[in-house]
């Protein structure tokens, strides 16, 4: 009588663990940076930019908000994009700053680039997650 209730005993532990075994997936989800025409998708007329192969948008509050201050320039905007422009979208491009707009990296942040324009400047943000 012990010897059928430790198979069974045994049998079950076996069968419990196997049926987990199963089942132990691991689902990794990867959110990749959104593109610039995802960016002009959801807004046509967003202030964005490519810098080494990331976007950079401005207009959002909190990024405003921070007292951030300009560290080295790190390059300047070479082209604009329209709507009607066959190409895609490249580094050193933008939708609403002029060319030669001065691009600086912040001392606070490695994600936020400060743009100056003709006395102005703007903060960016990249948006490295869609």
């Amino acid at each position: 009588m012990n010897y059928k209730l430790l198979v069974i005993f045994l049998s079950s532990i076996f069968i419990f663990l196997a049926g987990c075994e199963i089942n132990n997936k691991t689902n990794i989800n990867k959110s990749e940076a959104q593109s610039a025409a995802e960016v002009l998708k959801e807004n046509k007329d967003a202030d964005i930019f490519m810098f080494n192969g990331t976007v950079y948008k401005t207009n959002i509050e909190w990024i405003n908000k921070l007292n951030l201050t300009k560290n080295k320039e790190v390059g300047e905007i070479e082209s604009n994009y329209t709507l009607n422009l066959k190409d895609s979208f490249k580094n050193k491009m933008a939708t609403k700053l002029p060319i030669g707009s001065k691009i600086f990296s912040t001392h606070e942040r490695k994600d936020v680039l400060i743009v100056k324009t003709n006395e102005v400047e703007k903060k960016y943000y990249a948006l490295t997650e869609g």
